[in-house]
């Protein structure tokens, strides 16, 4: 038992540190619940929390402007399924980071900003698709961002509290 137990839980950990899922035709991503220490925040995609609407678009593909709207940007501490909209012309994508850092003031690297607070996303949503994830989130503020290359600096961010 001592033996089986320790392999469950390995593979287990191993699981939870990774930041992919299996992705769904729609995009979405999906994940076995799983907890974290670093601010209480697990993924459990079959779970329904506080509604969050997260539109992603782009009005000329990669050099038009980028937009990330969130509705609404607060929700209570607990489940918060986010609900990804693409309504652009490329793929996006929606990670959630928990910082204080100002949403528009994340250091930026080759294009894309540090995935070392993210909690969960929902990846690679085509043009016209949807994806979701539930997230139970403790309180704090949080970042909301596509993280393909050079989307965060063109303007797809937005703040999100969580009381």
């Amino acid at each position: 038992w001592a033996i089986a137990a320790v392999l469950v839980t390995t593979l287990a950990l191993a699981a939870c540190g990774s930041s992919s899922g299996s992705k769904s035709s729609d995009g979405s991503k999906s994940s076995a619940t799983s907890s974290s220490d670093s601010g209480g925040v697990s993924t459990d995609t079959t779970a329904k929390g506080t509604p969050v609407e997260v539109v992603v678009g782009d009005t000329q593909g990669t050099n038009g402007p980028m937009t990330m709207t969130v509705t609404p940007a607060t929700a209570p501490a607990g489940d918060v399924t986010f609900t990804v909209k693409n309504t652009g012309t490329i793929k996006h994508e929606m990670v959630v980071l928990k910082t204080d850092t100002p949403y528009d003031q994340l250091a930026v690297t080759s294009g894309r900003v540090s995935e070392k607070d993210s909690v969960g996303e929902v990846g690679d949503v085509e043009p016209g698709k949807s994806g979701s994830v539930t997230l139970k989130l403790a309180a704090g503020n949080y970042v909301l961002v596509c993280n393909i290359k050079d989307h965060y600096p063109m303007g797809m961010r937005a703040a999100f509290t969580v009381s």
